[in-house]
């Protein structure tokens, strides 16, 4: 299943380095062709970034108010769901005092967690300016029914064409490309126009 990376909104430079925001442009850090971005967002405190590179996933987090990096390109794995419904996508780092959590759900909501490893839930910091690749989770889907259950999620069809379907939800546009003959889905962007 392939990946797809959307769109970005936050700067690289934001994310990149450990020195303080107006020091991060002279940081080296990992080009777009070098890395792939799962998930980026920023909160009120905060400025997230999922990536994948040479085939491990990390995980980035700015603290907008310190000016440092709480977390610099740390491993992260995908957070297995309590329960077959659960609808948020979580990324968190392997190691550290806290466990820093990064969420995102096909309605394009986003979050932080910040919490003791195997600690209770903690309150989540919501996200804005989100952009992500999570709606791969669509491909090899049948057209109609992924339509429908994104219409159930307030979605609305923006426009379609013989072989793809715009839609929107909150200024966020989700594209679906899918197969004219087996109306299968075959690639999905969401993108944060922001």
């Amino acid at each position: 299943m392939a990946i797809l990376a959307p769109s970005v909104t936050a700067s690289e430079a934001e994310l990149a380095g450990p020195q303080r925001l107006a020091q991060a442009d002279t940081d080296a850090k990992p080009s777009d062709a070098d890395s792939l971005t799962l998930l980026r967002f920023e909160t009120q405190s905060y400025l997230v970034r999922v990536y994948r590179e040479d085939g491990l996933t990390y995980l980035n987090v700015y603290n907008k108010e310190t000016g440092f990096t709480d977390q610099n390109g740390v491993l992260a794995y995908l957070v297995e769901p309590d329960d077959e419904t659960a609808d948020w996508r979580i990324y968190a780092n392997q190691q550290g005092d806290l466990e820093y959590r990064a969420m995102v759900n096909p309605e394009g909501d986003t979050a932080l967690e910040i919490r003791l490893p195997d600690g209770p839930p903690a309150p989540l910091e919501p996200g804005f300016n989100a952009t992500y690749s999570f709606p791969h989770i669509f491909l090899g889907e049948a057209l109609d029914d992924t339509l429908s259950t994104l219409e159930e999620s307030g979605w609305s069809v923006a426009s379609t064409s013989g072989e793809m379907v715009q839609l929107t939800r909150h200024q966020l546009a989700l594209s679906l490309k899918f197969d004219p003959d087996t109306q299968v889905i075959t690639y999905t962007q969401l993108v944060d126009p922001s």
